[in-house]
């Protein structure tokens, strides 16, 4: 059997092959940019997704294709308005345009933290669907004004290939819009903010087949896993109770629970409580490859090239916290960084090496200070770390994770979100019974490198170092 595993992210989107028999086999298909772009207003330039144009790359592909169902993913928060015809509205914004600053400061004076946290279960982030919508509130906007309809991303294009207007679970809990604990829109939050309850789908689980595609009438539309973590860590190859980390522009840390964990503590440390197939995925999102990817727009570079000039460069010269707000924000990310060094003191980094070597051993910190709070907050001792995507093909970042960590990570399978999204799909369609026997199917298709600290010594006296910056306000 064969299914098509759309996996539409910040960067690229990817369409790809999937087919099971005794292994899965992975196709890549076909690769596409999809960046948002500045549209101009009378105000200011607006940051949004050109759907339509990710839409047609999909079209172009399933016509002629010969799988048998195909199912969506991808990053969260983000949505789209319709009217009451089923139209688009207008084009949806970037989670990373400017129109959420300082709306989260201002809901929480509505909604108080803890209410929102008891209700949603879900970490503050003002990029959250829950401030996109209050700052179209604030504005009075004219388009949720008019809106009968609200979709997340993978829901709008499920929507153009079914016909069936609804939210699939993994993407509606990302929202904080939606009620992790009681599984349904937390309606008693969005009333108090003034955003019109009446918009929101039906919640549908993850492997609900929505029926037969409109293009193509052969092929069955699934609600896989939509959001791209969540088809991740699928198709991790857990043997037993471990730390995940997706790998990509964001690194999603965490771990899988059977309920949420909404303790003062977990909320004081900003995890989140986030829908996975049959799991609670417990973890924090956290600054990934962003910071290489900006740079990385100036510098031209291949990726390989850069790994090869860091590994080569001087260790813990200097330290950097990768999650700090001015480095959220598209724009030139070496100046950022090298204001950021200069503002805390340090020696001002210049070349490619040293600078891609830091921010290297930064996610490596930061990915130990996760890891040290789920255990905390858990009450739990995680020996081995599975990661998976991109950043897998980083063995010197990998490396550098099991040094920070001290534990042994497994790194593995690289497209784990496609692979995540045609097992959910395969399970949906009968030919694989549940996860633990997709994860077993994971665990024959793939190779899996394995990597164990070093210099753990040293790692720790710089990861004390490390943890300076991290608290220091500047």
């Amino acid at each position: 059997m064969k299914v098509l595993a759309i996996d539409l992210g910040a960067t690229n989107g990817k369409i790809y092959e999937v087919a099971l028999k005794e292994k899965l086999t992975v196709k890549e298909l076909k690769r596409f940019r999809t960046e948002g772009i500045f549209l101009p207003g009378r105000d200011r330039e607006h940051f949004l997704w050109n759907l339509p144009k990710f839409y047609e790359e999909i079209r172009s592909v399933l016509e002629s294709s010969d799988a048998q169902a195909v199912g969506i993913d991808t990053w969260g928060v983000d949505f789209a308005l319709f009217d009451g015809k089923g139209r688009l509205i207008s084009l949806p914004y970037h989670y990373r345009d400017i129109r959420t600053k300082g709306v989260m400061e201002k809901v929480l004076k509505v909604v108080p933290k803890e209410e929102v946290y008891r209700e949603t279960g879900i970490q503050f982030m003002e990029i959250n669907t829950l401030y996109q919508l209050y700052s179209m509130v604030l504005e009075g906007d004219p388009f949720l004004k008019i809106a009968s309809g609200f979709l997340m991303i993978p829901d709008v294009f499920n929507l153009w290939l079914s016909g069936e207007m609804v939210s699939e679970q993994t993407i509606a809990s990302t929202s904080q819009c939606y009620s992790v604990p009681k599984e349904k829109w937390a309606f008693n939050v969005l009333e108090k903010l003034s955003i019109p309850t009446e918009i929101f789908p039906e919640v549908v689980p993850p492997g609900t087949v929505l029926g037969k595609c409109r293009m193509k009438r052969n092929v069955k539309v699934i609600a896989t896993t939509c959001h791209d973590t969540a088809s991740a860590v699928v198709a991790v190859p857990f043997e037993e109770d471990g730390i995940y980390i997706s790998s990509g522009t964001w690194f999603l840390i965490g771990t899988e629970l059977n309920k949420p964990l909404l303790t003062e503590e977990a909320m004081k440390r900003n995890f989140t409580n986030e829908r996975g197939y049959g799991k609670i995925r417990f973890l924090k999102n956290t600054t990934g490859m962003w910071l290489l990817e900006e740079c990385n727009r100036v510098w031209r570079r291949d990726y390989s090239d850069i790994v090869k000039i860091a590994e080569n460069s001087p260790k813990f010269q200097v330290f950097l916290d990768p999650d700090r707000e001015e480095f959220l924000h598209p724009g030139n990310m070496l100046k950022r960084i090298r204001d950021y060094l200069e503002k805390t003191g340090q020696r001002v980094l210049d070349n490619i090496g040293e600078i891609s070597r830091l921010i290297f051993e930064s996610l490596a910190f930061n990915s130990r200070w996760i890891v040290e709070q789920i255990e905390s907050l858990t009450g739990k001792r995680y020996e081995k770390i599975h990661i998976v995507g991109g950043a897998v093909r980083n063995d010197l970042l990998m490396d550098f994770i099991a040094s920070a960590t001290g534990k042994t990570v497994i790194a593995g399978p690289i497209d784990a979100t496609p692979v995540g999204n045609a097992l959910a799909q395969f399970i949906a369609m009968g030919e694989i019974k549940d996860l633990d026997e997709a994860r077993e199917i994971v665990r024959r298709s793939f190779e899996l490198k394995v990597f164990e600290p070093k210099n753990s010594e040293e790692w720790d006296e710089k990861y004390e170092e490390w943890r300076k910056y991290k608290a220091m306000e500047v």
